[in-house]
Parts: C-alpha cells; structure tokens; sequence
C-alpha cells in the first residue's frame, strides 16, 4: 500500500480500509502541525491508486463498505478525479457505498452545490473536518485559513448537501487566558454548523510545531490542564445543538462521551466531579511523554 504515515482518523474509521489518493496538504500554514510540514499536495499517480484498490480488493469481505480516503485534505481533488477512484473502487469492491477523509472547510467552499450533491449522491459521507474553533483571533493567529462564519456557511452547505460531518474542536487552541472566550464562541459558531459529531482534543504544542517559535518569544503561552478542562466544560455548557460527544482522545485528560442535548447535564456534573481532582504535575508529564510536549 501507498501510505505515507502517520495518518490520522476519527474513532469510527479506525477499521475502514485506508486508500491514498493525495498526499500533502493545499494549506500547510496552521501553526499548530507539522504533519505534512514540506510535503506539496498532488494527487496520487492512478496507477497506484488501482494497485492498492486491488490490494484492498484481495483483503475486503462483505462487510467492506466503507474506504477511508488518506492525506491532508483528499477532498480538495476535483469531483472528476474523485468519482474516477470511486468507479475504480466499486468495479473492484461492489460492496463499497460509502467513503470519507479528512476535509478542509476550504474543500467544501470550493465545491459548488451541485457538486456537493453529486458527491452525497457517490456516498461521500461522515466528513472529518478540522474546525478547531469559532474564535476568530484564534484562528487568524495560528493561520487556519478559516473564520468562524465559514464554519457556519459551509456546514450549512453540506447539511443540505446531505452530507453528515464530524467537526473537530481544539481546547487550548487560544493559549492562557483565553480559553474561555475560545469555548464560548466556538460553542456558538459549532451550533450554529450543527455537525453530528464533535470530537474533542486537547490542544499538545510539539517542538517540531511553528508554534513553537511563538512560545519561545513569549507570544503564545499553552493553558495549564485545569484551564484546559474549564474550557472544554465552558464550550459543552454553551452548546446548543444535536450532537454526538467524543472527548476520549489520549490528549484528554477528562473522557467521556455523551450525546447533546440529553446527556449535557451529565457531561457537566461530570467535570465538575473530576475537575478538582486534576493534578496538574501529573497530567503533565502524561501529555509530555506521549506527544512529546514543549512547556
């Protein structure tokens, strides 16, 4: 297989078969990833899309019904090229009716309605999309490309595309101090896009990141892990929406999973338990030794 690693996929792809079709990312500018840090983005050559369909193709049962399409942001590929893999896929595996990856809100701008369609109508469905936050000065600092009244327009757009769609958020993102101005108007740009799933990471700063740069000219400081969890309760009390809840990644230090709105008084007297009980010294050398963190 053509993989370049490492890949990342949200909890319910874990098992899907991976299939390349581009590597890179059109964007490559956050400050907060390194992961294709000089990579271009460019479509795969076919004929190593075909070899690995074909590979897949040997290993897929009758179960095989979703293929997980790998890279920064696949979805940024023209309709044209993205329906050619999916023909190739489907001779090879006609028991495929659905597929996702990783999508930039760019990808869908770019996309017109009729497209959209097209692709919902392929079964492209249950899209990652990393939104990180609703927090405009946030966004524009660590150069995402996107504001929050993108997030609204484009989740919109996919929602009457069809088209369901995981949203990430990103505690932490804003650094000290502004974790609750970050929460509460990612909560409000988030419910507003009404994605069906929110996954939820804390924020890790790395030493390979740019935002490294930041932290060492005092630009840019991360939150403690209290401040961290206060955020990520302040952004579910301030949701207002039907949403899934994942926060079980391995950069949080308080998991649980909940649905919104009925499991929202849960979730919350949950942190409310568990955010006294943070050891601050502990969760830390936690999130350094698995990410390699820079404090």
């Amino acid at each position: 297989m053509h993989i370049t690693r490492p890949q990342h996929r949200p909890p319910r792809d874990m098992n899907c078969p991976m299939l390349q079709i581009a590597n890179g990312c059109t964007h490559g500018k956050c400050r907060f990833c390194d992961i294709y840090t000089g990579v271009p983005f460019e479509a795969s050559p076919m004929e190593e899309v075909i070899e690995d369909i074909e590979e897949i193709a040997r290993k897929a049962t009758a179960l095989t019904r979703r293929i997980y399409l790998t890279g920064g942001n696949p979805f940024a590929l023209s309709n044209e090229a993205l329906i050619r893999v999916f023909d190739e896929v489907e001779k090879r595996i006609p028991t495929v009716n659905s597929y996702g990856g990783f999508c930039r809100i760019t990808d869908i701008a770019r996309k017109t309605d009729a497209e959209l369609a097209e692709l919902a109508a392929r079964g492209v469905n249950d899209l990652a999309i990393g939104a990180e936050s609703g927090h405009d000065e946030t966004l524009a600092f660590m150069q995402k490309g996107q504001t929050a009244a993108d997030l609204v327009e484009q989740g919109k757009r996919l929602r009457e595309a069809g088209i369901d769609f995981t949203f990430f958020y990103l505690a932490g993102l804003a650094g000290a101090g502004k974790g609750e101005a970050n929460a509460i108007a990612s909560a409000k740009a988030f419910s507003e896009a009404r994605p069906n799933t929110i996954l939820i990471v804390t924020l890790t700063p790395t030493k390979t990141w740019p935002l490294a740069e930041d932290i060492a000219a005092g630009r840019w400081a991360p939150e403690t892990e209290v401040e961290a969890a206060q955020e990520i309760r302040t952004f579910i009390a301030h949701l207002d929406c039907d949403a899934q809840i994942i926060c079980s990644h391995d950069s949080d230090i308080i998991r649980f999973d909940g649905k919104l709105p009925g499991d929202k008084d849960k979730m919350l007297a949950l942190m409310d338990h568990m955010i006294p009980k943070v050891d601050e010294k502990a969760a830390r050398l936690i999130r350094e030794m698995i990410h390699r963190a820079t404090f």
